[in-house]
């Protein structure tokens, strides 16, 4: 079976020559691939503000039909094939606007179905471009291959085992194809999207499922850095990380690959290879940007990277013995998990339980807590003037001396530190600062280990 799936996301299909460049890419592959496509740059937006009633419908389903019959038009010279995939787009887009006609569209079903339309048009697309340019490739939908997700609308799981077994028997080994991601199918048959940039996930779960060797994610990036650009000056590459640094960077703050997408990879020891196609279609002898794998490496300087995240607030439950009285923790996670809140982090102490969301949630959160608290005693604030910075690398726990650092250089730059999380990761060390002095935290921190000397 193809031992390697390709992600390309809608970064790179920004304009209309991005999928000239797909085509090379693609070209570049001496053997059958997955490739799993996300939905044009911008389209899921559109799509998400159409469904809130910040747009027009029609307006967004003319605008969906002129940028996919251009790229059609403009790649796509056999009139056979041109005539077919346009009739398809045509069939797609009235089955998209019939959803949009439901009374209730921001219902879960209805929206998760609304939002899939980005990947699964832009796969026809990509397909058909692929296939009359030297790339042979079929197309295939999640819901045809028994790409089975749980019923967690907007946050769904795919069932690795159930999808394993049905992607052996719908799949052909020896032909290349083009899947949408972002979206599996419930049980019962419904569209369940996997969350917010989560086409790295489903490609994740297709290379588990079909037991590939690597999965290839294209971005318009150079890999992992050892902090952001835009933030900080003379940041290094960094050429190998391991499955929990990978992890844990996306989990705080770095925007590279979506937050579940180790997961998937690690019982199969799947490597991931980050390529920028800028640079690759300009070299004689590319390399990948990034490789994460099982094996762990351990810098120099231990920390690898520097990340942040100034989209969290925190929820404050305070008040005697509210962190050790009985079933008090176990109930609000459950509501939080009922109302499909996700927590970021939790720390306890016997007068206080300290929660993280994003900043979204936060007073959702609180509301859900005060319900609670109707029958017990203790107070509720949130914080949303926060910020969390997270330094990251192997044996960051083990190395003495690097938590000294740390704060040493924060507390030259005058940083005052809220509250810290060390231990809980074995590759990582979390601290929450007030909001507007996040970059002048994650400055400190780079300068003194990278920069010092």
């Amino acid at each position: 079976m193809q031992n390697i799936v390709v992600k390309v996301g809608g970064s790179n299909l920004k304009e209309s020559n991005s999928l000239s460049r797909l085509i090379n890419l693609m070209k570049g592959y001496k053997q059958p691939v997955i490739l799993v496509i996300s939905a044009f740059y911008g389209v899921t937006d559109r799509l998400e503000k159409a469904i809130n009633g910040k747009s027009d419908a029609d307006e967004l389903l003319q605008y969906l039909h002129q940028i996919h019959q251009s790229a059609l038009e403009r790649y796509v010279k056999n009139e056979k094939s041109l005539t077919l995939t346009k009739k398809e787009l045509s069939g797609c887009l009235k089955s998209l606007a019939l959803l949009f006609s439901h009374g209730s569209r921001q219902d879960a079903a209805t929206a998760n179905a609304i939002l899939s339309y980005g990947e699964r048009l832009s796969a026809r697309i990509v397909q058909a471009v692929l296939d009359n340019n030297g790339v042979l490739c079929q197309l295939a939908f999640p819901e045809e291959l028994g790409f089975v997700s749980n019923r967690r609308f907007f946050q769904g799981s795919i069932l690795l085992k159930k999808s394993s077994a049905n992607l052996r028997q719908t799949l052909d080994a020896g032909a290349t194809y083009v899947i949408p991601g972002f979206y599996g199918v419930s049980e019962q048959g419904e569209t369940v999207l996997l969350g917010r940039g989560g086409s790295d996930y489903s490609a994740a779960c297709l290379a588990h499922c079909v037991g590939a060797s690597y999965l290839d994610v294209w971005k318009d990036v150079e890999g992992y850095l050892s902090g952001d650009p835009k933030v900080i000056s003379h940041v290094k590459k960094i050429a190998h990380l391991s499955y929990l640094e990978a992890a844990e960077l996306s989990y705080f703050g770095a925007r590279i690959l979506h937050p579940r997408t180790i997961r998937p990879l690690v019982s199969k020891k799947i490597e991931v290879r980050l390529y920028n196609p800028e640079i690759h279609l300009k070299v004689k002898n590319p390399i990948a940007s990034t490789c994460i794998s099982p094996e762990t490496s351990t810098s120099p300087e231990v920390i690898k990277s520097v990340t942040s995240n100034d989209d969290i607030a925190l929820l404050k439950l305070k008040g005697s013995g509210v962190g050790i009285k009985k079933g008090i923790l176990a109930e609000v996670t459950g509501a939080f998990d009922k109302a499909r809140i996700n927590i970021r982090s939790v720390v306890t102490s016997q007068t206080a339980i300290h929660f993280i969301f994003s900043r979204a949630d936060a007073l959702k959160a609180k509301q859900i807590v005060d319900n609670i608290n109707r029958n017990l005693d203790f107070d509720t604030e949130v914080d949303d003037d926060i910020a969390w910075v997270a330094a990251i690398g192997q044996g960051i726990n083990q190395k003495e001396g690097i938590a000294a650092r740390i704060f040493t250089a924060l507390a030259v730059a005058g940083i005052n530190v809220q509250q810290i999380v060390l231990g809980a990761s074995e590759v990582a060390v979390y601290f929450v600062v007030k909001r507007k002095l996040v970059s002048k935290a994650a400055q400190a921190i780079h300068f003194e280990i990278f920069n010092h000397n």
